[in-house]
């Protein structure tokens, strides 16, 4: 797995639940899991990940994408359980020639949603939603997941990912770098006095 960010820094900055299912989505139901009407036990959903679903999160690490994800939930009397299994690639900017950089996604992820009152969120991978409800959106789940995968620094690395920066990128913005003073060279007659004490 790569170095990602700090689980406990980036995972879920949980707004209240039932803000947070349709707004990101922009009023999208196509991730959508309609559990209320699902009888007890395992139940399978695909779903498809491309350029468009990054695109309708603001601010996204990530804006390109094909990712298939399979949510399996295990549905019981007092809660259900999901188990996301992702597999795909992700392209973010390399940070070093600022080009297209491909980064496989590979990540298995559970989330255990509880039945209760009132919506709040228990830990990491614990969620209660109120018994009124009976659906679930999914989105926010799967996009933070895949954020997850992403290092803190992405560059072209031939010897990790087998892809290269583009050279002439690399010659353009080395010219861009400010130049540093050469210091000028002193005049080594005066090498012999820098010893002496003149108290």
């Amino acid at each position: 797995m790569p170095e990602s960010l700090d689980r406990k820094v980036f995972f879920f900055t949980f707004v209240p639940l039932v803000k947070r299912r349709f707004e990101t989505m922009s009023g999208s139901r196509e991730y959508v899991i309609n559990y209320g009407s699902l009888p007890f036990g395992e139940h399978e959903f695909e779903f498809h990940i491309n350029d468009a679903f990054f695109q309708r999160f603001e601010n996204s690490l990530v804006q390109k994408g094909d990712i298939d994800v399979l949510v399996v939930v295990d549905k019981k009397e007092l809660m259900m359980l999901l188990d996301f299994t992702m597999e795909g690639h992700v392209i973010v900017e390399c940070d070093r020639c600022l080009e297209d950089l491909e980064l496989p996604i590979e990540s298995y992820e559970e989330l255990i949603v509880k039945f209760g009152e009132k919506e709040e969120t228990e830990s990491e991978e614990v969620i209660v939603v109120s018994t009124k409800e009976y659906e679930l959106d999914v989105s926010q789940f799967i996009y933070e997941y895949i954020s997850l995968q992403i290092p803190m620094r992405n560059v072209h690395d031939e010897e990790e990912n087998g892809q290269t920066c583009d050279p002439e990128i690399l010659k353009t913005l080395e010219k861009l770098q400010p130049q540093q003073e050469e210091t000028p060279p002193t005049d080594s007659r005066w090498d012999g006095l820098k010893g002496i004490n003149l108290n």
